[in-house]
């Protein structure tokens, strides 16, 4: 391989290296949105079978009266 070969493989190489940065650091932050959004449903799910519970017994309630 002639010198200017080499220096276009290193120069391809350090594209790659740059964009699997990029892409990981993508991933990474990604993988902590999917988490942040499983907690949110979590917690919006846990907050809607309380108040479910709350209207059953309001419902109960009412029916005894």
């Amino acid at each position: 391989m002639t010198q200017g070969q080499l220096e276009k493989l290193e120069d391809k190489i350090n594209a790659l290296l740059a964009r699997f940065e990029k892409i990981n650091l993508e991933n990474n932050q990604l993988r902590q949105q999917i988490n942040e959004l499983r907690n949110e449903r979590d917690r919006l799910h846990s907050k809607n079978e309380t108040a479910r519970k709350q209207i059953d017994i309001m419902i109960s309630r009412l029916k005894s009266m």
